[in-house]
């Protein structure tokens, strides 16, 4: 039925291409902010392992040394403004008021300074200004360019490598395939091995050559979401399961679930970014308790979305063996080109 909005997506795209051109010529004014800045965006909608590739990259720049923000617009959080998802030390504000992502950025990524603003300039610069960071990390950063990068990292899932897609509405894509010339590095994910990778990679090449790494998702821990603590990944094997979850690509969600060998009884789906509401608790408890399941499972990004205002979980978490699987990405080709850049980065700066 998407394709019925093709002639949408002709517009959308005609509109996507005027604005960057007029980016290229100089009519729309990029600003600098002081400090070196890293965009990590990509070409699609959702579900390309984005947040797990800024994870990996901020700690890897703070092992280094770097005292780093992660800027987000924080999408469909509530208000707008400059907002403070955690100092370094302290989480300051819930997923509602964050948005899911930097709320788990938040959460993971002790002594990173996580802020939200639609403006990104205006973020960076409060960032700057108020805690004194040298670096700043721009999540979903590729479309924003009023704010001048560094470094353009584009994320391309597997499947976006293989199949061309649309654009919004018709399709996913948020922008042109070409539009990749600006990139700096381009990181192919859902990788399942290097020959994998290596296949993707001269696929790719026909159309852009760039350098290009690959990633695979990996399984860090799967945690009781109460204590947090975590259970062993052998022992879940066989186990009966019923998934919940509200992101971009529930398939992916599968498939890592699959990596830990359960048993997949049912998968409760909701839109991307969905806030739970308390009839949503009642449809997931009715599926587990239906199908037999030993555990509920579901992602970190809506785990943070269950402790939002709009619905009080803890009786269903009281009630229900509810976890969370905790993923992370791998780098398994071409680690060397995200090393060169960095270093590039620091002597430039």
């Amino acid at each position: 039925m998407r394709e019925l909005l093709l002639p949408f997506s002709w517009i959308y795209g005609t509109g996507v291409t005027l604005r960057n051109w007029l980016f290229d010529i100089g009519v729309r004014k990029v600003h600098t902010v002081g400090v070196p800045v890293i965009s990590v965006g990509n070409l699609s909608a959702g579900g390309v392992g984005k947040t797990p590739f800024v994870e990996l990259l901020a700690r890897r720049l703070t092992s280094e040394g770097h005292r780093i923000a992660i800027l987000s617009r924080g999408y469909k959080r509530k208000g707008t403004g400059t907002v403070v998802v955690s100092n370094g030390s302290v989480l300051c504000v819930e997923a509602d008021l964050a948005g899911d992502e930097p709320a788990q950025l938040a959460e993971k990524l002790r002594g990173v300074v996580v802020v939200v603003d639609e403006q990104r300039v205006r973020g960076a610069r409060y960032a700057i200004k108020q805690f004194g960071v040298d670096l700043i990390l721009l999540d979903d950063g590729f479309q924003h360019r009023s704010i001048h990068r560094d470094l353009d990292v584009v994320l391309l899932s597997a499947a976006e490598v293989l199949s061309a897609g649309h654009m919004l509405p018709a399709g996913n894509r948020r922008e042109p395939f070409r539009s990749l010339r600006r990139a700096d590095l381009i990181v192919l994910s859902r990788c399942t091995d290097e020959a994998h990778f290596r296949r993707l990679e001269e696929r790719l090449r026909i159309r852009i050559d760039k350098p290009t790494m690959g990633v695979r998702v990996k399984v860090r821990a799967v945690r009781r979401a109460t204590t947090r603590f975590s259970i062993d990944l052998n022992g879940v094997k066989g186990k009966r399961v019923v998934a919940f979850s509200g992101i971009g690509n529930p398939a992916s969600f599968e498939q890592t679930l699959s990596l830990l060998e359960v048993q997949i009884r049912e998968h409760v789906k909701f839109a991307d970014h969905h806030r739970y509401r308390v009839e949503d608790l009642r449809l997931i408890e009715t599926a587990a308790r239906r199908s037999g399941a030993d555990y509920v499972v579901t992602t970190e990004k809506d785990l943070a979305r269950l402790g939002g205002a709009s619905v009080k979980a803890s009786d269903f978490l009281d009630r229900n063996p509810l976890y969370y699987i905790e993923i992370e990405e791998e780098i398994i080709a071409g680690d060397r080109h995200l090393t060169e850049a960095l270093r590039k980065l620091q002597t430039s700066s």
